[in-house]
């Protein structure tokens, strides 16, 4: 059994276990990685990438009450870190970068930037400063160009270097492969980054996207796999599990309008449908937007895989309580630590095994109750920010199919 002793954080004894370099977790058990059970640390670092200070568990002195951070679809997410003492603005202040590491891993579990913090003078007893994760900044990169017979894993990979020059974000070739597809044409129109890339996922398939906790974009297929950290059972390694199943979202036939104008001077492009949807569920119609698209090709494939997304029931589930250290059973020590990489599984109190896409994992640390973990899986039935987005989108839409539609008009 793998135990050091003579090392003590907060009077408990230091395991260690076999730990894969894959943040999946899987891969060469001989590898050993130690563990500190309850251990966390808030890394803060100025433009030039020196650490400016170190907060959490086991440093003197410590103001921090609470952190919270999610890993979603799209990468690090939305953090938040309460303190009890406000620290000075040199030490951490707007737009500066934060990385988590858990459990003393020298791997950071997330990596993101200070967006707000509070003001000197206040009268609050708790200070509570809020990051997000660098795909956030995805929104403030516009992109003004037309690819023609490109393959999307390419327009990724540019689009990827245009937020490295801009924005500082990593770009990494390797996260980001071809795709085997190429749209006939493809225009962004002052679109940003972030939308760009939704569209581009749309085109290629089944895929995801955003920046990863070591800051690098990433574009790949979706793992339909299941995630090996996350096979979880009821009442052993998760407190509650609440699935729902929503039929409100169901469309299967769509009739799609893109960016070009035909003779009749209309921009409508193609109808999708799928005909099982329509027998098990009735006929459900949507209009569907694509302004970027040109071609009846492009806009029959994106419009397939809307079809297929939601031609069936969205399944999701809320799980709480998630126990993320476990032993092996040769009495080594190791720590769950998943991505949204694959899916989970889940086993019932029925016996029961059911399968999700991994949504989101938030992380709650706090020196009173440790560190905790809760799970969303799936599509969630209704959440105000998709919602809000979704409007937000829509309008983008309108805004480049009119202004698509006036250029054309003009020539």
């Amino acid at each position: 059994m793998n135990i050091l002793f003579g090392r003590r954080l907060f009077g408990r004894l230091i395991f260690s276990g076999n730990f894969s370099g894959d943040k999946q977790g899987q891969g060469n058990r001989n590898q050993v990685q130690e563990f500190y059970p309850g251990q966390y640390a808030i890394y803060a670092y100025a433009k030039d990438g020196t650490k400016t200070a170190i907060f959490g568990s086991g440093h003197e002195n410590n103001a921090l009450s609470q952190v919270t951070f999610e890993i979603t679809e799209t990468g690090c997410g939305a953090c938040q870190l309460t303190f009890r003492k406000l620290p000075d603005k040199n030490v951490l202040t707007y737009m500066q970068r934060i990385d988590i590491h858990l459990f003393g891993d020298s791997k950071p579990w997330y990596s993101g930037y200070i967006i707000s913090r509070p003001i000197e003078g206040t009268t609050e007893d708790s200070f509570i400063f809020k990051g997000h994760g660098y795909y956030n900044l995805l929104s403030n990169v516009l992109i003004f160009k037309t690819y023609e017979k490109t393959d999307v894993g390419a327009i990724a990979r540019d689009i990827a270097m245009m937020a490295e020059k801009n924005l500082g974000i990593v770009y990494n070739p390797v996260k980001i492969p071809d795709v085997g597809y190429s749209p006939e044409k493809l225009v962004f129109d002052g679109v940003t980054a972030k939308e760009a890339l939704g569209t581009l996922s749309d085109f290629a398939i089944d895929h995801v996207y955003g920046v990863d906790e070591y800051r690098s974009l990433y574009f790949k297929p979706r793992n339909h796999g299941v995630n090996e950290q996350a096979r979880l059972t009821v009442g052993k390694h998760i407190s509650s599990y609440k699935p729902s199943w929503d039929t409100d979202k169901i469309f299967n036939w769509a009739r799609v309008k893109g960016g070009n104008i035909d003779k009749d001077g209309e921009q409508w492009l193609c109808v999708v449908e799928d005909k099982n949807s329509q027998a098990s569920y009735g006929l459900r119609q949507k209009v569907l937007s694509l302004p970027s698209a040109y071609s009846v090709n492009d806009a029959k494939r994106w419009g397939e895989n809307q079809i297929a997304q939601y031609k069936d029931p969205v399944r999701s589930a809320k799980i709480t309580g998630v126990r993320l250290e476990y032993p092996y059973p040769d009495g080594t020590f190791n720590v769950r630590h998943m991505g949204t990489d694959g899916k989970a599984q889940i086993r019932t109190l029925s016996g029961e095994t059911q399968e999700y896409p991994i949504t989101k994992i938030k992380y709650t640390i706090s020196a009173k109750d440790g560190i905790k973990a809760d799970m969303e899986l799936g599509v969630p039935p209704f959440a105000v920010d998709k919602y809000l987005f979704g409007i937000e989108r829509a309008a983008k839409d309108i805004e480049q199919a009119q202004a698509s539609a006036i250029r054309q008009l003009k020539t």
